[in-house]
């Protein structure tokens, strides 16, 4: 399938194709034009991040079967392209690592645990270390990277040795727990690798790890403001929130 190009002046901005029963969309679609889109494809259709990621599209929707055809298609023309973007930073990678940052499920917690395992921050991942997995679904995603890239476990296990670092206390718990949580996920959604479904216990289990991570950004930001000068501590009660007692 040819790369799609910007059209010329006064041509349409975006084009439609169709592969895999799916549809694909390069360029710049008009909200008017994808509403109609939208409206037209079936129920069982899914807007897939990654797959649009792979072609370098704009949106891609469609069956879940088509869908998986395509990225097994594209796996290593989109695996030499991430090779590409990521320079001398792909030595530091093995292969399964590599195809994963081109083919596989991916969201923020994955991209940022994947940051903290290999210390190579894919192209496209804009967020921050506080990316920790909230629910069974982005704990899913960060299964699979490991599992995937069974080069990984190793730094996992280094993670998980790391709870005194508070810059990481909260991966590194999370690390720490980490077949406690799988068994959790094996128990309530034994197909998790391949169908839907739901596991309230693993979520129950993630919101701990963020509660670490909010006491410990509340006890930071406490012991800043005592580190600053006691005018300075003063304007950040600001008028009317507050007396000069809280910055004493």
């Amino acid at each position: 399938m040819s790369t799609w190009k910007p059209p010329a002046e006064g041509a349409p901005t975006y084009r439609i194709l169709q592969r895999e029963g799916c549809t694909i969309v390069y360029g710049h679609m008009p909200l008017g034009a994808w509403l109609r889109l939208l409206r037209q494809a079936s129920d069982l259709h899914v807007l897939h991040a990654g797959v649009a990621r792979m072609l370098g599209a704009a949106a891609v929707i469609g069956p879940t079967e088509g869908l998986a055809r395509i990225r097994e298609q594209e796996a290593a023309a989109a695996t030499g392209r991430v090779r590409a973007q990521l320079g001398r930073a792909a030595r530091r990678l093995d292969a399964q690592a590599v195809r994963w940052l081109a083919a596989g499920e991916q969201g923020p917690s994955s991209l940022a645990l994947f940051t903290l395992l290999t210390g190579v921050r894919p192209p496209h991942y804009g967020g921050t270390a506080l990316d920790l997995p909230r629910d069974a679904q982005d704990f899913r995603r960060c299964r699979l990277l490991v599992e995937q890239v069974p080069s990984l476990q190793r730094s996992l296990h280094r993670l998980a040795r790391r709870v005194a670092d508070p810059e990481l206390v909260s991966w590194a718990a999370l690390a720490e727990t980490w077949r406690d949580l799988c068994a959790q996920m094996d128990h309530e959604w034994p197909s998790w690798r391949t169908q839907a479904g739901r596991a309230p216990g693993v979520k129950a289990m993630l919101a701990c790890f963020h509660e670490v991570e909010t006491d410990r950004a509340v006890l930071q930001a406490s012991r800043t403001t005592a580190s600053l000068p006691l005018p300075y501590r003063f304007a950040s009660v600001g008028p009317g929130r507050g007396d000069a007692r809280w910055g004493m």
